[in-house]
C-alpha cells in the first residue's frame, strides 16, 4: 500500500474571543483526500507551533489566558457539554473513534519570563510515530478550540499562533460497502460524543468484596434448599391420595415457577422455602416446560390462510390474517 505524507498548517490569523458565556472561539481547516472508496491508516503524526499562542497589544508577549484543544478528525467536529478545567464546551475525548490526534496546549508567561508552552499529545511522541488509526472519509479537518478561563480579562482577547502538523498514511482500495458503512460509524461516532458518559461511580468503596463478589463476604457458596423426594414427585408427576396419577397443570407450574424465582437478601437461598409443595429451590425455574415461561399456550392456533386466487400474484403464499 502506498503511503502518503502531508505537511499541513492552521494559523497564520487572529482569533478574537468575546466576553460572552462560553468563550470559546473555534478554527477549523478543511483537507481533501482523493475521493473514491479507500481505507486509510494513519501512520504517524507531529505538531510543530511556528508561533505559539500569544496576545497582540502587549508590551510583550503575552500567553493566551486559557486552554487550547488541537484536533485532527476525519469529520467536523462538535463541542461537547464537558468542561476542560473548569471552561466549557470541550472538544470530543481523545478514546473517541473519530479522533486521530488531539493536542492539548496551555502557557505560562508573566513579566518576568517569556511563554514557556505546556503540550499534552494524544497519542504520544513514540506513540504517534506507530499509530494505525483507520477511517473512511475523504477528508481530514484540523481543528483548534480556544478556551479563555479568566472573567476579568480586558476584551475582547485577540490571539496570534501558527501551528503545522505531519502526518502520513497509507490507503487502500476496499469494497463500497465496507466503505460506506465505515463512513456511517465515523458520522455516528460524531454524533454520539455529545452525549457520552463512560464509567460509574461505586456505591461502597469500602466493601468491594461484597460488590463485585457476593460469595466473598459471606465465605462459601450461596445456600440452596434440599428439594425431597414427596417436593420433586408433586413439582413433576402431581400425586392425590384419591388418583394414582394426577398430572400436573400449567397453572400449578407457574406456582413453582413464581416460587423459584423469589428474589431474597444476602446471603438467603434462592427460592421459596415455606410452599404447600415443600421448599421450592431457584433451578426449579430452569426446567420449566415450553409456555410455562413464555405465558399460557394457545388452546387452539390461528388458521393458516393462503392465496388460492391463481389471478393474483403469489399463488400459495400464506396472507396476514
Amino acid at each position: 500500500m502506498p503511503v502518503i505524507e502531508m505537511r499541513e498548517n492552521l494559523g497564520s490569523i487572529d482569533v478574537n474571543i468575546q466576553n460572552d458565556q462560553d468563550r470559546v472561539q473555534v478554527v477549523q481547516k478543511r483537507i481533501n483526500l482523493k475521493e473514491g472508496t479507500f481505507q486509510r491508516n494513519m501512520l504517524q503524526m507531529d505538531l510543530f507551533f511556528d508561533d505559539f499562542p500569544h496576545i497582540l497589544g502587549k508590551d510583550f508577549p503575552r500567553a493566551f489566558p486559557g486552554y487550547i484543544e488541537f484536533f485532527l478528525t476525519p469529520t467536523p467536529l462538535i463541542l461537547t457539554n464537558e468542561s476542560l478545567q473548569l471552561t466549557p464546551k470541550r472538544g470530543p475525548v481523545a478514546a473517541n473513534d473519530n479522533v486521530l490526534y488531539k493536542a492539548i496546549i496551555t502557557t505560562q508567561s508573566n513579566s518576568d519570563a517569556p511563554l514557556v508552552p505546556q503540550i499534552t499529545r494524544f497519542p504520544q511522541d513514540f506513540l504517534a510515530t506507530n499509530a494505525n488509526f483507520p477511517f473512511f472519509h475523504d477528508q481530514l479537518y484540523l481543528t483548534m478550540v480556544f478556551h479563555a478561563d479568566e472573567i476579568n480579562q480586558d476584551y475582547p482577547v485577540v490571539t496570534r499562533f501558527s501551528a503545522s502538523l505531519y502526518l502520513s498514511y497509507n490507503e487502500k482500495k476496499v469494497k463500497a460497502s465496507r466503505s460506506a458503512m465505515g463512513v456511517i460509524a465515523e458520522r455516528f461516532n460524531m454524533m454520539i460524543a455529545l452525549n457520552e458518559s463512560n464509567g460509574r461511580i461505586l456505591q461502597h468503596p469500602l466493601n468491594l468484596q461484597g460488590d463485585t463478589m457476593p460469595a466473598y463476604q459471606w465465605g462459601g457458596i450461596r445456600p440452596e434448599y434440599m428439594v425431597s423426594g414427596s417436593s420433586l414427585s408433586q413439582y413433576w408427576l402431581k400425586r392425590d391420595g384419591q388418583e394414582s396419577e394426577k398430572m400436573q397443570t400449567a397453572a400449578s407450574l407457574r406456582l413453582f415457577a413464581k416460587s423459584a424465582r423469589q428474589m431474597v437478601p444476602n446471603p438467603n437461598a434462592f427460592g421459596t422455602e415455606i410452599t404447600p409443595q415443600g421448599p421450592v429451590p431457584d433451578w426449579f425455574a430452569t426446567v420449566l416446560p415450553q409456555g410455562v415461561e413464555a405465558g399460557p399456550v394457545r388452546s387452539q392456533f390461528p388458521p393458516r390462510v393462503t392465496q388460492d386466487n391463481p389471478a393474483l400474484p403469489g399463488l400459495g403464499n400464506i396472507l396476514m390474517v
